[in-house]
């Protein structure tokens, strides 16, 4: 049995791009992720300190977000799954960061994980 902590469409903004107008300016990304817990987390005693806390993940994201300007998403993104990763209560990690307002014409996407 797979246990996971879904973080579905987290929205900010954020300093990321290396287009000129994207250092000047923060731009909207959202971030999905999914995290899959080690199986023999403790669910079954109702103690947030047996269990993979999704409200420290979410302060994760958001920190490292606002930490400093990234050139590129990728490099946000590998930053964002080795501070996650590192926690003993995670086993794999997928992530989706989404520029929806780089285009007028469509939003870019990269997605990384650690298990198929």
């Amino acid at each position: 049995m797979f246990k996971k902590i879904l973080i579905e469409n987290l929205t900010c903004n954020a300093s990321v791009g290396v287009y000129e107008n994207e250092k000047l300016n923060k731009q909207k990304i959202i971030i999905n992720l999914e995290i899959v817990l080690v199986k023999s987390i403790k669910t079954h005693t109702d103690n947030l300190k047996d269990v993979a806390d999704y409200g420290k993940f979410r302060r994760i994201v958001l920190d490292i977000i606002n930490s400093k300007h990234f050139n590129l998403i990728e490099t946000l993104a590998d930053n964002l799954i080795k501070k996650i990763g590192a926690f003993e209560k995670v086993e794999n990690i997928k992530l989706k960061i989404t520029k929806p307002d780089v285009f007028e014409d469509c939003s870019v996407s990269y997605e990384i994980s650690d298990y198929p």
